[in-house]
């Protein structure tokens, strides 16, 4: 009898330690960014905690790049109008490799890379997204370089042909244009053949030179005087991410 015991309490134990094992392996903890208060950077906070699960119709991605912009920090300080509620996780885009499926998911991989605009989550080292919200990525980027073209670019394309619905051979005017949006604009603007200004500090005025536009030095230059003597007719556009007294 003591010896049927003494099985029976050793194979419990050896399922409760092998379960045990199996659990561990299952949890997988990772690190993500908390803005705890609107304010400064004493505001971030790195946390450990599980990994999140993808739910039906969503893909966990673990994030390559995470861009850094000037919402993410008008975010952190609480005056952006899409802020979450706090806590939040900042990162408005992400370069990202496929790590798990949730149940329903076809057509994308494990492995795959692929880009996101998630607007804020991306501070992480996992993210779960739904799965129309990401786009293959070319094989052989750099993370790094390729985030840089998500918000940036985007913005410039939305701003040039869905807003202003620029045509070639047009004269337009972009504040902060050393900027990323702004350098995302000249890119655009010059492919699709337009006459470009940018008002600019002076270390950026080579910046925005070799991007095709003709350099304004705001600090030194009033810009409208400046653009009226430069073309006397003015401009057809003007893309102001600034506001205020630009308006």
């Amino acid at each position: 009898m003591r010896a049927a015991i003494r099985r029976s309490l050793q194979y419990k134990l050896r399922r409760s330690s092998s379960s045990a094992r199996r659990a561990r392996k299952r949890s997988v903890r990772h690190t993500r960014i908390i803005v705890t208060h609107y304010g400064g950077p004493d505001a971030l906070r790195v946390v450990e905690e599980e990994c999140p699960e993808p739910k039906d119709g969503e893909v966990r991605v673990r994030v390559l790049a995470a861009g850094v912009s000037l919402p993410d920090l008008l975010m952190r300080e609480g005056v952006h109008p899409e802020t979450p509620r706090l806590p939040f996780t900042p990162g408005w885009d992400l370069i990202g490799m496929v790590d798990k499926l949730g149940g329903g998911i076809s057509g994308i991989e494990p492995g795959q890379i692929v880009a996101a605009l998630p607007i804020s989550g991306a501070y992480a080292e996992f993210v779960c997204l739904p799965q129309r919200e990401l786009v293959p990525v070319p094989s052989g980027l750099d993370a790094a370089e390729a985030v840089s073209l998500i918000l940036n670019y985007v913005t410039a394309y939305e701003m040039l042909h869905r807003s202003a619905k620029v045509r070639s051979g047009q004269r337009v005017l972009i504040h902060g244009a050393a900027g990323g949006v702004g350098s995302a604009l000249l890119q655009l603007g010059r492919l699709a053949g337009l006459e470009m200004y940018g008002t600019c500090s002076s270390p950026g005025a080579s910046a925005v030179s070799d991007l095709g536009g003709i350099p304004i030095d705001y600090q030194h230059q009033d810009f409208v005087k400046e653009i009226h003597r430069l073309t006397s007719e003015g401009v057809d556009v003007v893309f102001d991410s600034i506001g205020g007294t630009h308006i």
